[in-house]
């Protein structure tokens, strides 16, 4: 009986736990990242995501309300390109927020597959929408350039740059005007090319958990397994009993 006691106890210790006791849990391996890795970088990518996204529709709130609102003319071509691409700016700042806070839910519940295909497409969406943006913004500010302003102006009934003074008749100050604009479109222009990076990153982030091939070249090997969960130490004793039980 003794001797069975030592066997048993040896088995024990060399399995570690009983297989009535293992707890299996899925986890995501992509390399040397575990799935707190993952959550960390969804969770920071996600905030990101939406601090940009905020601060983009903030800079194209306030485009709006200082210039566009003068210049809206649908038989200017110069002035309509300038209000397309603003609400352009502000359709990609709310599709980023949208993104944002998914990426973030997607690091509360990694599990999901349809959550996953979910940000997957946002991310992939936010980054070609964004990109848009961006060039959109930089034709902008290539145009303004170019045409010294004149669309800006044309509210105004003097004619041309070179005449800038307060005009009781200009419903703005012109000479701020100018640089104004070309402030907030570099700004949103920045804004709008890292909302396309961390968008990119959002979707490789999702690409690997989503066990898709190939990325940048890469194949992913690494397929979602299977792992038992150390067992508690209040578990040994209830394993022993039940295999003394079998004696």
């Amino acid at each position: 009986m003794c001797l069975r006691l030592v066997n048993l106890h040896d088995a024990i210790q060399s399995h570690g736990a009983c297989p009535a006791h293992r707890l299996p849990s899925v986890s995501p391996r992509s390399g040397s990242l575990s799935v707190g890795d993952f959550r960390k970088m969804l969770m920071k990518t996600g905030l990101v995501l939406v601090v940009l996204g905020h601060v983009s529709f903030i800079a194209a709130a306030l485009l709006h309300g200082t210039v566009l609102r003068y210049v809206a003319a649908p038989h200017d071509a110069v002035a309509l390109q300038y209000c397309v691409v603003n609400i352009l700016s502000v359709t990609s700042a709310i599709v980023v927020i949208t993104s944002g806070i998914a990426v973030i839910v997607l690091s509360r519940y990694l599990p999901s597959i349809p959550l996953r295909w979910t940000v997957f497409s946002s991310s992939v969406a936010c980054a070609l929408l964004s990109l848009t943006c961006a060039l959109g913004l930089l034709a902008s500010i290539a145009v303004t350039f170019a045409t010294q302003g004149r669309a800006l102006l044309a509210a105004c009934t003097f004619g041309g740059p070179e005449l800038l003074a307060l005009a009781p008749d200009c419903p703005f100050d012109p000479t701020r005007i100018y640089s104004s604009s070309l402030c907030l479109w570099g700004i949103s222009l920045l804004f709008c090319v890292a909302e396309s990076v961390f968008a990119v990153r959002s979707a490789q982030i999702t690409h690997q958990l989503l066990e898709l091939r190939p990325w940048l070249g890469k194949s992913s090997h690494h397929m979602m397994r299977e792992s038992p969960e150390p067992m508690e130490d209040h578990d040994l004793p209830s394993c022993t009993s039940s295999g003394l039980m079998t004696l």
